[in-house]
């Protein structure tokens, strides 16, 4: 019963409705509330994917709350595992990525990245200007 009470918190804390959820996922509204409920077993890694997108949270995360992924938690002391920082201009570059239930082109991601690389810009402008400016 974990993943069906953990899946309806977290749809919950992202405060939409079963409806929302099956619009933003492509889900129906009348499986997913089965799911909820604890009327179907475990959903396939596929529909994960849809739900994962649909409540904009990690599709690991559910991966493991369905119990199709090891924690990556230590698995006698309780602590988090470290892992490693994703390069994000790669990762934009070298998967096909999907947004709102839209596939992005290579010039839909190459406006991603420059957005990002402009928002990135602007805070390291600002945090050298404070950096630089004098001590009161």
């Amino acid at each position: 019963m974990y993943f069906y009470s953990k899946l309806k918190d977290m749809r919950k804390l992202k405060g939409f409705t079963i409806r929302e959820l099956a619009d933003r996922s492509g889900v129906s509204a009348a499986y997913i509330s089965q799911l909820e409920n604890g009327n179907r077993g475990i959903p396939s890694p596929d529909v994960l994917m849809k739900l994962s997108e649909g409540l904009n949270s990690s599709y690991s995360e559910l991966m493991e709350i369905a119990g199709y992924l090891e924690s990556t938690q230590g698995a006698h002391t309780g602590e988090v595992l470290p892992s490693a920082p994703v390069n994000l201009r790669r990762f934009i570059r070298e998967n096909e990525l999907m947004f709102d239930g839209m596939v992005l082109t290579d010039e839909d991601k190459e406006w991603v990245e420059r957005m990002l690389s402009v928002l990135f810009w602007k805070d390291r402008q600002r945090r050298n200007q404070e950096s630089d400016a004098p001590a009161e």
